[in-house]
């Protein structure tokens, strides 16, 4: 298994490319947004959503059976990520 050491936590990436892209984007746009920068799998894309969605920063929603829509719904608080 190959390991990158990352400069920004994977929230921390998705959430500013989440801004930079207006708010609102659908998954496999922003999963090549953000895998382009670092070596993510998609399975780990989604497991850093759904804890970004438990934080109550994003909300994810199904639009089809296979696309999901990732919408920024609340500021981050503070710089702790864990």
């Amino acid at each position: 298994m190959k390991t990158t050491w990352r400069n920004l936590p994977i929230q921390e990436i998705i959430y500013r490319v989440l801004i930079l892209k207006g708010g609102t984007v659908i998954d496999k746009d922003l999963y090549e947004a953000v895998s382009g920068a670092t070596d993510l799998s998609y399975s780990e894309f989604l497991k850093t959503l759904m804890k970004l969605e438990l934080n109550g920063l994003v909300k994810v929603s199904s639009i089809k059976e296979d696309q999901l829509l990732v919408e920024l719904i609340k500021e981050r608080a503070d710089e702790n990520w864990e």
